[in-house]
């Protein structure tokens, strides 16, 4: 089995200056090429890896986006001041990511009970990239990314949205079936965002709030109310178009 490798650099991914997020910072970098007929690699070697997690990986592909996220992680904990091998990833029982100290001995030696806060983290890949965020001011945040060069099913639309929503998509794809994918596109990474910001994932349906035309979503689930800040952009990476979606949980009521 042959050890994982890093197929890129970990590069700074730019947020909008109009978001005001001085707080988040944000990594990608590519995850290589995948052939099915490889064999997984040896993740061991990668800090931030969950062993049992990386046990269930029945493709090379799904272990090389999670190492690479993980290692992007890493990269970006180091550049801030934590050593990552000191800490695990333990994921809630809605699968949002949490650091963790690894160990008592971990945490001692990072100052005990004056050692620093972990920040809040949220993790994503697509199509040949992965990504990585913090929060350094703890705010509960997600960061989805998406191709705009990526064809679409029509159906797409009725799997994430509803009434309003999709009554627009649905009539700007009758109009230009290539805006409406990319504002499908742009749509589906927002709310992606959205439900990692609120820390329930795929509990939420996406077809239960919008994103039409707002920087402010409000959302219920479960008897509370969560209201949450959201923005959009495109970005160029390795020559390929991406949408990016992020979200900032700013409180549950």
């Amino acid at each position: 089995m042959v050890n994982w490798q890093p197929a890129g650099l970990v590069s700074p991914l730019p947020l909008p200056e109009s978001c005001g997020l001085d707080d988040v910072i944000a990594v990608w970098m590519p995850v290589g090429p995948t052939n099915s007929d490889e064999s997984l690699p040896n993740l061991s070697n990668v800090p931030l890896v969950d062993a049992f997690e990386a046990s269930t990986f029945g493709t090379p592909k799904r272990a090389l986006e999670h190492a690479s996220a993980r290692y992007a992680l890493a990269t970006l904990l180091r550049d801030i001041g934590f050593d990552p091998f000191d800490l695990r990833v333990v994921r809630d029982e809605h699968r949002k990511p949490n650091l963790v100290w690894r160990d008592h001995e971990a945490r001692v030696r990072a100052g005990g009970p004056l050692s620093p806060a972990l920040p809040e983290i949220t993790l994503g890949h697509s199509n040949g990239i992965s990504i990585a965020a913090v929060s350094l001011n703890r705010s509960l945040i997600g960061l989805d990314a998406e191709p705009l060069d990526l064809p679409r099913a029509r159906n797409l639309l009725t799997m994430m949205t509803s009434g309003e929503e999709l009554q627009y998509l649905e009539q700007l794809w009758e109009i230009d079936a290539r805006v409406g994918m990319q504002e499908a596109t742009r749509t589906w990474v927002v709310k992606e965002a959205v439900q990692k910001a609120c820390g329930l994932g795929m509990h939420v349906p996406p077809q239960t709030f919008t994103v039409l035309n707002c920087d402010e979503v409000v959302l219920s689930h479960d008897g509370h109310g969560y209201r949450l800040e959201a923005y959009h952009w495109r970005e160029l990476l390795d020559g390929r178009p991406f949408a990016f979606g992020f979200s900032r949980l700013i409180e549950v009521v």
